[in-house]
């Protein structure tokens, strides 16, 4: 793909996935918690976040480019290791195409020097709530959000079960 290519979001997914075996970087976290390319919905979830550049839009239609491409192929390379996300967002964040490229390479030579990660042990704590209803914990989680935005998680969830 040269610099003044313009994809589609599924061409996207599809380059990256690409990229990502020529890299000999396509590697999902043996948990299963993490694919090791990332589908449509995913290239939404990491834009929205800051993870990757915002699409241009052409018309109607939203396209990618060479450096949403590396982003996503750092990005992932970066995830099967179990580099969490605010992390990778610190190291590819503002980056320029020539510093991603430089990231890639290094990944690339470290994967050919270490073994396959081993995932880490996660342990939960199990929380009874009511009789019939546990709130399972992984160990160490801390809230990411205000105690409002929280409890508005757990009441929509409830809704879906059919609770009130």
């Amino acid at each position: 793909m040269n610099e003044t290519s313009t994809l589609t979001l599924e061409e996207l997914c599809r380059e990256v996935t690409a990229e990502l075996g020529r890299r000999n970087l396509r590697e999902a976290q043996e948990d299963g918690r993490v694919s090791a390319a990332p589908d449509a919905r995913t290239v939404r979830y990491y834009a929205t976040y800051g993870l990757v550049d915002r699409p241009s839009k052409v018309g109607r239609e939203v396209r990618y480019g060479r450096r949403h491409v590396l982003q996503l192929v750092a990005l992932k390379a970066l995830q099967a290791r179990g580099v969490p996300l605010a992390e990778i967002q610190a190291r590819v964040y503002g980056r320029s195409n020539s510093e991603l490229e430089t990231l890639l390479r290094t990944e690339e030579e470290a994967r050919g020097r270490r073994p396959a990660p081993r995932p880490a042990a996660v342990v939960w704590r199990e929380l009874a709530l009511e009789p019939g209803l546990k709130l399972m914990v992984e160990e160490g989680w801390a809230p990411g959000m205000s105690p409002d935005a929280l409890e508005h998680k757990v009441r929509a969830a409830l809704a879906a079960l059919g609770g009130k």
